[in-house]
């Protein structure tokens, strides 16, 4: 069964690079890379399909973090361009001002966001910046229409956790686990990432929705404020 289980996630980690490597595919969505940026974080990165398909410069330091260690070995077997390290959105194990940019390929919903949100902002250097895409919620009330049709008790009770979770956040911008499993997850809206990334000292705040993408761009203050 473990077996198994390491064998769809690395098919689906091999999946997600087919698409960033594919540019007529729809289903695509990637950053921009400034010409300044030499040092880049991805937080989330699973087996690092975005820094891998990302056209990087020579020379550019690629770091890429995940929970799932798995994942982190594919991507160490995938490319010698990327450092893949062990760790958690909310705990970042560097020091502060390092990265000219941090991206996060739908794995921030996944996290306590304010925390996430704060920590990326640490490890950037004034002015660098940040590029997320995450989950609107239309994601979180198809996938829990699709539960109470299959009938699956324990799909409609995270959905509603998720759909609970995203609200609570939108209003009060705080976020809470999971009580069964623990574990953070959540949708998000316009208005709750802007007053989660103002809060964390973010500024230049873009969001692009679309019918498939929820993409925010930020920026790291040149003076704090």
């Amino acid at each position: 069964m473990m077996l198994a289980r390491v064998a769809d996630s690395h098919a689906y980690h091999l999946m997600e690079l087919d698409i960033a490597r594919s540019p007529d595919d729809p289903r695509r969505v990637m950053p921009v890379m400034p010409a300044t940026c030499r040092r880049v974080l991805d937080v989330g990165c699973g087996a690092g399909q975005t820094l891998i398909a990302s056209e990087l410069r020579p020379g550019t330091f690629a770091c890429g973090i995940d929970r799932d260690v798995d994942a982190l070995r594919l991507g160490a077997r995938l490319t010698p361009r990327v450092q893949f390290v062990g760790a958690r959105g909310e705990s970042l194990p560097f020091r502060s001002s390092y990265f000219d940019m941090v991206i996060s390929r739908v794995a921030l919903p996944w996290m306590h966001i304010p925390e996430a949100l704060a920590e990326m902002a640490r490890v950037l250097r004034p002015g660098g910046t940040a590029w997320l895409v995450l989950h609107p919620v239309s994601m979180a009330l198809r996938e829990l229409g699709a539960s109470l049709r299959a009938l699956d008790l324990r799909g409609v009770v995270l959905r509603s956790y998720i759909l609970l979770n995203g609200a609570v956040f939108h209003v009060t911008g705080k976020s809470f686990a999971c009580p069964f499993s623990r574990q953070f997850e959540s949708f998000q809206t316009r208005g709750g990432m802007r007053r989660a990334l103002r809060a964390a000292g973010w500024d230049r705040i873009e969001i692009r929705r679309d019918a498939r993408f929820f993409v925010v761009t930020a920026r790291k203050p040149l003076e704090p404020r």
